[in-house]
């Protein structure tokens, strides 16, 4: 298994440069970019190199990125730092770390969660066929292999779960400025922010059934997408793994990375095929009804909304569910997310003044 540590060195005292050490050897500023290991996993599981050298905050070094195997990983997953000689600091180990400014030991250490997030390019991935769909997210320190809010906030008091696609998840853009955190602060319920972008409505359907299995509610709340997208599952060794249908996973041919699967790629041509054909969208609209049946037969209240013209006029046709009002089109506002495509906070507080008072 193949570790690259991309470091970049900011140093403020040109005349003491830190010294990194690592498998005994001294790091070379003028012949490397990166810190390379061969880690024969499982037998050996954590990597780490010595910083000595910085006095006085004299220099910074930021891990810019790490690779296992070639694929990109998140450089805060399974991170720490063990300060030394410092005593101006009670804390000396910090953890989900990128930027080092003083002595220490920096460590990472490689699990099974660690190696299969990789494979998985952080999707999900479990012995079941059935199972929640979700992407791993490292938020507020915390990366775990259960099903969960983005907020992290949790199900274990009375909740009201958000379904949706990017527009709930709130797509570059902090947690705290999406429409389920900002209802949340408007009425002083707990709203669950659970969208998962890319979702269609079949993925909807199936992490809202799979959650009221484990943890019931009696309200929901849920921001269609449009019509034209599905859940592709495929089975890899032991695992399976469940994505959307928006996913590219053609953008890759490392074949230790789950995206070069064969059948994988098999199953995702053949359900963008299937959509194509669907030109009347009856797939999306069945599960569109089982969500809606689902929640009349557990008497939980239902209140829908889209950000899609058509799949909005549909649920007019719909009498047993509350619809609110439209999610606000993206030329409302001249803002936008990070990535210059999805809407920014300013779509999602006005969003939020036009819903709030249902839930008052």
């Amino acid at each position: 298994m193949n570790i690259k540590i991309y470091l970049d060195i900011d140093i403020k005292n040109k005349t003491q440069l830190p010294i990194i050490k690592f498998q005994e050897k001294i790091f070379d500023y003028t012949n490397n970019s990166c810190i390379e290991y061969n880690l024969n996993y499982p037998i050996e599981d954590t990597i780490e190199f010595n910083v000595k050298n910085i006095e006085g905050e004299s220099a910074n070094i930021k891990i810019v990125k790490i690779e296992l195997n070639g694929i990109e990983t998140n450089r805060y997953h399974n991170t720490s730092f063990e300060m030394q000689d410092n005593r101006w600091v009670e804390e000396k180990i910090l953890t989900s770390i990128d930027n080092i400014s003083f002595n220490g030991c920096f460590k990472l250490y490689i699990d099974k969660l660690y190696v299969r997030s990789v494979q998985s390019n952080h999707w999900h991935c479990s012995n079941s066929k059935e199972d929640f769909i979700f992407y791993y997210e490292f938020t507020r320190d915390s990366f775990v292999d259960t099903y969960r809010d983005r907020n992290h906030i949790g199900f274990d008091r009375g909740f009201i779960p958000c379904f949706g696609c990017s527009f709930t998840y709130g797509e570059c853009q902090p947690d705290t400025d999406t429409w389920p955190y900002l209802l949340s602060q408007k009425t002083n319920k707990i709203f669950l922010n659970l969208g998962m972008s890319g979702s269609g409505i079949d993925g909807i359907y199936n992490n809202l059934k799979l959650l009221y299995q484990k943890h019931k509610f009696d309200q929901c709340v849920i921001l269609f997408p449009n019509f034209e997208r599905r859940i592709v599952r495929s089975q890899i060794q032991d695992l399976w793994i469940r994505m959307h249908s928006t996913v590219n996973i053609f953008e890759t041919d490392n074949p230790y990375q789950f995206y070069a699967d064969k059948n994988l790629r098999k199953k995702m041509k053949i359900i963008k095929e299937k959509i194509i054909k669907d030109f009347k969208n009856r797939y999306s609209k069945t599960f569109l009804l089982k969500i809606i049946n689902f929640c009349k037969k557990n008497n939980i209240e239902l209140y829908v909304s889209s950000w899609d013209d058509d799949v909005y006029d549909y649920l007019k046709t719909y009498n047993n569910l509350k619809l609110l009002t439209k999610f606000p089109k993206l030329s409302t506002f001249e803002e936008r997310a990070d990535d210059g495509d999805h809407p920014h906070k300013r779509h999602y507080d006005f969003f939020v003044a036009k819903i709030k008072n249902y839930f008052l």
